[in-house]
C-alpha cells in the first residue's frame, strides 16, 4: 500500500508538472522571472518587450510592468524601427509621447484641430504627440533604417500594466481598425456606402501595423505635404507671430548650441522653456558626448530622474546609494538603457578606445541644474574651509589642496584604470 501510494504521489506530481509545461510553464516561468528581476540591477533596464513585428519594422516598449523605477514615475519607453520606405499605419494612442529620432529620416503626419500637419524629421529631432491625436510615421529614406526612441506617460493610459494602447483608424484584417467594432449596417449608413464596400475596406489589409510601400506609393507620399507647411518657412523669419505654429514643429537637439563644451566633450539639454511642448509633457531631453577616457564628473540631479540609451561607444556607469555604497559600477555599450533616480549621485566614464555617447529623457520640463561633487564647479569647493575641515576631519589647508586640484569643470580628463568586461 505504501509503495502504491508513493507511485501515485509521484504520478500526481508529474501530471502537475506536465500541466504547467503544456500551459507555457506560466507559474514556473513567473517565479523564474521574479528571481531574475530581483537579481538584475534596477538601474540597468531590461530588454524591451516587442508589441509589433512585421517584415517592415517593429514597435517595442519597456513599461512599469517590467521596471519598478518606471512604474514609480508613471512613465514608459518605446522604440520604433522602420525599414526604408515603411509606414506605421495611422493610429492614436491613449497617452502622450515624446519622440526622439535616433537615426534616419521620417515623415510624421498627425491630425490637429486645424487639419493635417506633416513634418519631415531627421536624426536629433524631438516632437510631442498628444494622446488621442491620429498620427502615422513614414520612413522617407530609401536606404537607411529609421530608429525612434520615445517616452510616454503611463498615468494617462487605460492599460494598468503601464503600456500604451494603439487604436488603429486605418488597417483592415491585420491590424483590425476601431471601425471594425461597429455594426456593418451602422458603418454603411454612416459612410453612405453599401455593406459590401464596408467589408471591402475592412478586410483588404493583412500585412500588419507596419507595411512596406511601393516605389510609386513612396514617391507620392514623399511629395504630399499639407497646405499648412508654408507656415514653417514664414515662422523662421517672424517667430513671435507664429509661436503656436512653432509648437507643432520638431526641435533638433543635436543642432542646438552646446550647453557645455570643453576639450573633454560636450553636453546638451533642452527643457520646456526652450521648447514649449515639453512643458505639457513635463519632460526634458538631453545628450552627452565624452571623448575617450573622459569622465562626466560625479553629480546628482535635484529636479528629475534621467533615462538614457547608449548610442555610441562603450563606457562605465557608476551610481552611489545615499549611504555611500555602490549602487552600480558597470560597463555598458550601444543599446544599453539605464536610469538614474533623482538625487542619486552618478558619473559616466568613457572607455579609452573611443568616445562614449548617450541620449535620453528627464522627468521634468524644468532645467535640471546638476550639482557636481568634483571639478571647478564642485559644491565642495563652494563650502567654507572651516566647516569642511571639521566635516572631513582633515586640516583645511590639506583639504583645500585636494579639492582645488582639478581645474576642469563638468567633463573631466580621463584616467588610466583598466576597463571592465562589457555587459548589459
Amino acid at each position: 500500500m505504501k509503495i502504491s501510494m508513493t507511485f501515485s504521489s509521484i504520478g500526481l506530481i508529474l501530471c502537475v508538472l506536465l500541466f504547467l509545461v503544456d500551459n507555457g510553464g506560466s507559474l514556473l516561468q513567473e517565479n523564474s522571472n521574479v528571481h531574475r528581476h530581483r537579481a538584475r540591477n534596477p538601474f540597468i533596464l531590461s530588454e524591451p518587450l516587442r508589441l509589433v513585428k512585421t517584415e517592415a519594422g517593429t514597435v517595442e516598449i519597456i513599461s512599469g510592468e517590467q521596471e519598478d523605477l518606471l512604474q514609480v514615475h508613471q512613465i514608459g519607453l518605446n522604440f520604433v524601427t522602420l525599414e526604408p520606405q515603411a509606414l506605421l499605419l495611422p493610429q492614436y494612442i491613449d497617452t502622450s509621447c515624446v519622440l526622439y529620432v535616433q537615426q534616419g529620416k521620417v515623415r510624421l503626419g498627425w491630425v490637429r484641430d486645424d487639419g493635417l500637419s506633416q513634418q519631415d524629421m531627421e536624426t536629433g529631432d524631438v516632437m510631442i504627440i498628444p494622446g488621442g491625436n491620429v498620427f502615422y510615421l513614414f520612413n522617407t529614406d530609401v536606404a537607411q533604417r529609421l530608429r525612434i526612441f520615445g517616452l510616454f506617460d503611463t498615468s494617462e493610459s487605460l492599460d494598468k500594466r503601464g503600456r500604451f494602447q494603439s487604436f488603429y483608424v486605418a488597417g483592415g484584417f491585420d491590424p483590425p481598425t476601431v471601425l471594425s467594432g461597429f455594426d456593418s449596417d451602422v458603418l454603411a449608413a454612416a459612410l453612405k456606402v453599401s455593406r459590401e464596400e464596408v467589408t471591402e475596406i475592412l478586410s483588404a489589409q493583412s500585412k500588419g501595423p507596419i507595411v512596406y510601400t511601393t516605389r510609386r506609393q513612396s514617391e507620392m507620399m514623399s511629395r504630399s505635404l499639407s497646405s499648412w507647411s508654408w507656415m514653417n518657412i514664414v515662422r523662421d523669419y517672424v517667430p513671435n507671430m507664429f509661436q503656436k505654429a512653432a509648437d507643432y514643429r520638431p526641435y533638433n537637439l543635436l543642432k542646438k548650441h552646446r550647453g557645455f563644451r570643453n576639450k573633454n566633450g560636450w553636453t546638451i539639454a533642452v527643457d520646456g522653456k526652450e521648447y514649449r511642448p515639453l512643458k505639457k509633457a513635463d519632460a526634458g531631453v538631453f545628450a552627452v558626448s565624452l571623448k575617450p577616457g573622459a569622465v562626466l564628473a560625479p553629480h546628482w540631479n535635484p529636479r528629475a530622474t534621467e533615462i538614457a540609451v547608449v548610442t555610441n561607444g562603450t563606457g562605465t556607469i557608476q551610481i552611489s546609494y545615499p549611504n555611500g555604497s555602490s549602487a552600480l559600477d558597470q560597463r555598458v555599450d550601444v543599446g544599453t538603457i539605464f536610469v538614474v533616480p533623482r538625487y542619486y549621485p552618478m558619473c559616466q566614464i568613457a572607455s579609452r578606445d573611443g568616445p562614449f555617447e548617450f541620449v535620453g529623457f528627464s522627468t521634468s520640463s524644468r532645467p535640471n541644474q546638476p550639482q557636481f561633487l568634483a571639478g571647478a564647479t564642485s559644491v565642495l569647493r563652494a563650502l567654507d574651509d572651516d566647516t569642511l575641515a571639521v566635516a572631513f576631519d582633515v586640516p583645511s589647508d590639506r583639504l583645500r589642496t585636494i579639492l582645488d586640484g582639478q581645474e576642469d569643470a563638468v567633463i573631466l580628463p580621463g584616467f588610466t584604470e583598466e576597463p571592465r568586461a562589457a555587459s548589459k
